[in-house]
């Protein structure tokens, strides 16, 4: 593995029981790249994330991640050198969103000031506003859950983020706003990115490159989309 890539598949496959979702995957990630992964449903898409994540094993061939195997990995050390954003956020409900935001930085053990100040840092970034810290996330909207998730993966300065279909819930308008803020993030923090989306549209916006998916395989790795994807 190169100094540049941070993430390679070689030969990877994965089933659950005697159903196949991924063959023979094999594909590397370079630092400070902006990867969507698209296709169908069932194509195999979140599944190739959950994997990069250590979330599911795989089950034949080698994942490599930041110039170590997975296998060599103590999972939740794995896990602290990356984000995770889902739809909505998947934020904790019963923490407020300050504490959403900080969750991350808790687990690495970083002083409450130094995350307070870290979180300071970031609300400009992602369009908050102090006034939402103390608010639970069922008080606010789907925009901003969506801002309070992407800091939280943001604020330990991990070298990768996922991201599994964050936008899909959203109406249009903020749907565009949060893709223009991602793509400012990672301008602006050169955060290596690998997101799953359906919308070909958000991936032309935001990827450096197009990873699109078929039938548990790598159907095309292209740097601009092709008109007929």
């Amino acid at each position: 593995m190169s100094n540049s890539t941070i993430i390679r598949f070689t030969g990877v496959g994965f089933s659950y029981g005697e159903q196949s979702v991924l063959n023979n995957i094999s594909f590397t990630v370079d630092k400070g790249e902006f990867i969507c992964l698209t296709g169908k449903s069932g194509c195999g898409k979140s599944t190739l994330l959950r994997l990069i994540n250590g979330l599911l094993l795989r089950r034949e061939g080698e994942i490599e991640i930041l110039n170590k195997s997975i296998a060599d990995w103590e999972l939740h050390q794995l896990r602290r050198k990356m984000g995770y954003v889902l739809q909505e956020g998947a934020l904790f409900p019963h923490l407020t969103a300050y504490q959403n935001m900080c969750y991350c930085l808790n687990l690495i053990k970083r002083d409450a000031k130094d995350s307070e100040e870290r979180i300071n840092e970031l609300l400009p970034l992602v369009n908050l506003d102090r006034s939402v810290l103390k608010k639970f996330p069922d008080t606010l909207s789907g925009g901003q859950r969506q801002r309070v998730g992407i800091l939280r993966a943001i604020a330990h300065n991990p070298e990768i983020v996922l991201m599994d279909e964050p936008f899909s819930a959203l109406d249009a308008e903020t749907r565009m706003n949060l893709q223009d803020l991602v793509k400012n993030i990672h301008q602006k923090l050169n955060t290596t990115f690998v997101m799953v989306t359906h919308d070909i549209d958000e991936a032309k916006r935001l990827s450096t490159r197009i990873i699109h998916m078929d039938a548990g395989r790598i159907q095309t790795t292209l740097n601009e989309s092709p008109s007929d994807l």
